[in-house]
């Protein structure tokens, strides 16, 4: 469970407002507090910041030239409906109409007659809201994520069940012609048995793993190929339902163990990955685990990556920021995203 100062160090503020001494008073001390702040003079430039950076919090004056609050908050609401508003008004006695706040969902306004004190009562609100809105869809990941894996499961033991089957057919077969058994009679029937029995231990492993992370409340240690092994199970009737073909490789150490916030990333990638199966013309999906001194990387790469939209994407950022060592990075360009988990010592 991260901190609440670990939490905002995460979080990236945008403060809006057209009087000079209050934007800078009020951006020293958000400063001072640990917020990452940027600052802008009028609302084009918000929204012009808003398009170019990643913000999880707008702190907006009601009153400013050009734009005003409520113009801007339209605007932003176009594209962006996760970001957390803030309303700020110098004006006492002059709140913003509560039914424009209910139809722009905006979160809470601030009369900034109120002091300082009670804009940071504010803003640790709002934080709280951030971070429970993230639990809220992490948690919905890990459910689809759950019963896709339960789904796929089953598919493959029916699958073994069936080849069991067939294996004790031929055994009795071959019991009641001994005299005819050959050498190659035998190998198939081992065959049957091995494959059976390498399936079914790992489903066994990838069970166990589960198991043992939602019984911790701390970071879990999986082995590498433990963790692709879950992520296909999860992700492979998914992709049999879309006609997806989906590739894993694993390009790390012999031997090597994932220690930290290894569920967390699993399921988003998980969604991420069932997101863009669900995309027209998807053939085709690369995962690969790879590492470096210092992070674990998964890279998922597919010619549908630069259709995913704006608000899915954007969750998705939301999410890995409010999880502790695990961030995102998308390049649509190449079609290409990678999920980093920081090594742990």
């Amino acid at each position: 469970m991260m901190t609440y100062n670990e939490i905002i160090k995460n979080i990236n503020i945008l403060l809006a407002d057209d009087d000079p001494d209050y934007l800078m008073m009020t951006y020293a001390f958000l400063k001072q507090a640990g917020y990452n702040v940027d600052k802008v003079t009028d609302g084009n430039a918000a929204i012009e910041a808003l398009k170019k950076n990643d913000y999880q919090i707008l702190l907006l004056d009601y009153f400013m030239p050009g734009l005003n609050g409520e113009e801007v908050v339209k605007k932003v609401r176009e594209t962006n409906k996760e970001i957390i508003i803030i309303l700020q008004t110098g004006f006492a006695g002059k709140k913003p109409p509560i039914e424009m706040m209910q139809e722009l969902e905006i979160q809470n306004y601030y009369d900034k007659t109120e002091g300082i004190n009670r804009l940071n009562l504010e803003l640790i609100s709002a934080v709280k809201i951030f971070n429970q809105q993230n639990e809220i869809e992490l948690s919905k990941y890990r459910t689809n994520a759950i019963g896709n894996l339960v789904e796929g499961i089953a598919q493959e033991i029916k699958a073994d069940l069936l080849s069991v089957s067939a294996g004790l057919e031929v055994t009795n077969m071959l019991l009641k012609n001994t005299e005819k058994t050959t050498k190659q009679d035998i190998e198939k029937l081992n065959k049957f048995y091995e494959n059976n029995k390498d399936t079914l231990s790992r489903i066994d492993k990838v069970l166990t793993s589960l198991i043992m992370q939602s019984s911790k409340t701390t970071d879990c240690i999986m082995e590498s190929q433990e963790v692709m092994d879950i992520i296909t199970l999860i992700l492979k009737h998914v992709a049999k339902t879309n006609v997806v073909t989906l590739n894993t490789n694993v390009s790390v150490r012999p031997n090597s163990y994932i220690k930290g916030s290894v569920n967390d990333a699993i399921y988003i990638i998980c969604e991420i990955m069932r997101e863009l199966m669900t995309l027209k013309n998807n053939e085709k999906i690369d995962l690969t685990l790879t590492e470096d001194e210092n992070n674990w990387y998964f890279n998922i790469n597919s010619n549908s990556i630069s259709l995913l939209s704006q608000s899915f994407i954007y969750m998705i950022k939301r999410i890995c920021v409010s999880i502790s060592d695990v961030s995102f990075n998308i390049d649509k360009d190449n079609n290409s995203i990678s999920i980093s988990i920081l090594k742990q010592v």
